[in-house]
């Protein structure tokens, strides 16, 4: 054998042994290259930013000495703790002595993330710590005299607390918003399919070449989105957009790739048959052999309801089993009345529902109901759209039953409000398995007024049932349309309002943890679907009731910072920690009716703070679906 050929396979035993040695190694002092990070770095625990790797970080106070721990042999900082450096505190005084500001800490603990959108490496605390500012800077500086990263090392800013009063100016910061706007990719729906991929410019003149069987790439997030295999999308989504919602609701992948449609990898892929999978940290995409899946049709939903109950009904008087006759939303707003009369938030006052019974009376007396059984003739999409106009058309040229409108004048007159919101609630929408986020629309009738009169908000509701996307939405789940009946939930109206928010009880980005995920904006600008470039409040938070580590600590994990705000928070710390601990009381108790671990159950709730008081109502409850 040649010497030159002998030194070359000596060199690769030999590199490949290091290799070995770094990546068996459970700790090592420095980190000398980004080769040894990536050996040592695994997925973060949350998934609440994509495309990252992290590298956990121990400093013993008492041994003076710094630990890059191999992430991939320990996923928690305790069992490192534990196993390599005899601490043999138990878990939970290991978090009571670790997480605190108190002399008894023996250790600093953090993640160094590497985020490959932005190639920054980014030093991060856990939320729940409550690290002095000045071990922070002590932790920051040995992190960069120890490592290849150097002075290229951020520290982030994930929590109000870090940033009021503390200062950071000896050392480089970054804000969650610096970390959001830079991402190029957002997990939305975590599911796996194989499809034929499909680069769609337009989906109101594509959709004729749609097949259930496509995963399709989009530039804009779709009103309606048809039955295929997959979504691309370029456009960043909230965890209650309608898109979010139907992709966990179809169990269809669904992934934000901003430059989706520029992406030469994408495009080598165009009008191939694909496999499609999508984490929350990374997503798959390749050529595939496999056989493209089947959508299995949906089990028949059976939907009850009663259209006997003539007459309004106040908030006081309805229960959870009232939904036959008023809906869903309007039979859990009752279970919210009666929890708020003993907890610290309110509901929206004067709350009132009007039956099945009046829209079934109008749709009888308008002929309607006619039209509404000749849709299953049609098959042809272009056909159902143009019934579905005219039945929404005839809803709201045939005059509402005088005598609802006069009851409802007399019910809401000598109120301290003019201005009242109608909500549609039907029987088919917050409920189980089926939750019809957006699909139907809530109105606002002012009180004698011609222009937005109660009767004009009551026919566009009512008619709203017969919705492009609220029909196709039902069809994709086999819904008999025939047994679906509009009620109307009744409140005062919120044109005052500060804050207007989305919640959802149960963490997100990290299954079988604590947290609630939660967005909030200014005003009444819209959370779940915001104004293009306009960014909402996003971040985690944590009730203090259920886990010690939490106990007396008011901890927020912030995602990404309202742009209306100048990227700040628009609610305080402490109106975060009174809306965590309401939400938990709203969980534990619709959490009854579910199997579901209590981690892992969610509700889907929408709050305000209204007026200079700010006072925190609840508006909405319903099941998060997923």
């Amino acid at each position: 054998m040649k010497l030159k050929n002998i030194l070359f396979l000596f060199l690769f035993v030999f590199l490949g042994l290091i290799t070995i040695k770094v990546y068996s190694q459970k700790k090592i002092n420095t980190l000398n290259s980004k080769e040894h990070f990536e050996k040592l770095s695994g997925n973060p625990l949350s998934g609440k930013y994509g495309m990252v790797k992290a590298l956990k970080v121990v400093y013993d106070i008492r041994s003076e000495k710094i630990y890059y721990i191999n992430s991939k042999l320990y996923k928690y900082h305790y069992n490192f703790c534990f196993n390599e450096l005899a601490d043999n505190s138990s878990i939970y005084e290991f978090n009571q002595k670790n997480y605190s500001n108190n002399q008894n800490r023996r250790f600093l603990l953090g993640n160094i993330n590497y985020f490959e959108s932005t190639n920054k490496y980014v030093l991060e605390i856990s939320p729940t710590d409550l690290m002095k500012s000045k071990d922070v800077i002590f932790l920051y500086n040995l992190i960069s005299k120890t490592s290849f990263i150097k002075k290229n090392l951020y520290f982030l800013l994930n929590n109000p607390r870090l940033t009021e009063g503390n200062n950071f100016y000896e050392i480089k910061t970054l804000s969650p918003s610096e970390v959001y706007k830079n991402l190029k990719y957002q997990s939305i729906s975590n599911y796996d399919n194989v499809g034929k991929l499909l680069f769609i410019k337009d989906l109101k003149k594509e959709l004729y070449k749609i097949k259930s069987s496509d995963i399709i790439v989009l530039n804009k997030t779709p009103l309606f989105l048809p039955k295929v295999a997959g979504v691309i999308i370029t456009q960043f989504q909230t965890p209650l957009s309608h898109l979010t919602i139907l992709g966990r609701n179809r169990k269809i992948p669904i992934a934000v790739i901003k430059n989706a449609f520029k992406d030469s990898t994408l495009r080598a892929l165009k009008n191939k048959k694909v496999i499609f999978k999508v984490s929350n940290n990374s997503y798959l995409i390749k050529k595939t052999k496999k056989n493209i899946k089947r959508i299995k049709k949906q089990k028949k939903v059976k939907l009850k309801f009663n259209l006997k109950i003539d007459s309004l009904i106040d908030i006081k008087y309805l229960n959870k089993r009232s939904y036959k006759f008023v809906g869903n939303k309007a039979s859990n707003f009752s279970v919210l009345h009666k929890l708020s009369l003993k907890n610290s938030f309110k509901v929206p006052e004067h709350a009132f529902a009007i039956p099945f019974y009046f829209y079934n009376q109008h749709i009888e007396n308008s002929n309607v109901n006619s039209h509404i059984k000749n849709l299953i003739k049609f098959t042809n999409n272009d056909s159902i759209k143009k019934h579905l106009k005219f039945i929404r058309n005839k809803i709201k040229a045939f005059p509402v039953d005088q005598k609802l409108i006069n009851d409802i004048t007399k019910k809401t007159a000598n109120k301290n409000y003019k201005r009242f919101r109608f909500r549609s609630s039907t029987n088919a929408e917050d409920a189980k398995g089926f939750s019809g986020a957006g699909l139907y629309k809530s109105k606002t009738g002012i009180i004698n007024d011609t222009i937005k009169s109660y009767e004009k908000a009551i026919k566009k509701v009512w008619a709203s049932l017969w919705s492009e996307k609220a029909f196709f939405e039902r069809e994709y789940y086999n819904i008999n349309h025939k047994n679906v009946f509009m009620g109307i939930l009744v409140h005062r109206s919120f044109p005052n309002e500060k804050i207007n928010g989305v919640a959802i009880t149960k963490n997100l980005y990290r299954p079988n943890y604590e947290g609630f995920v939660i967005n909030a904006q200014i005003g009444n600008e819209n959370v779940v679907d915001p104004t293009l470039d306009t960014t909402t409040d996003q971040f985690i938070c944590y009730p203090n009731t259920r886990n010690n580590i939490y106990k007396d600590k008011i901890t927020i994990d912030v995602i990404t910072t309202s742009s209306l705000n100048k990227n700040k928070l628009t609610i305080s710390r402490q109106e975060i920690q009174k809306l965590a601990n309401q939400l938990n009381i709203i969980k534990s108790r619709f959490s009854r009716y579910s199997f579901k671990s209590y981690l892992n159950f969610g509700l889907d709730i929408e709050f305000k703070l209204d007026k200079e008081e700010r006072d925190l109502y609840i508006k909405q409850v319903r099941f998060y679906n997923d």
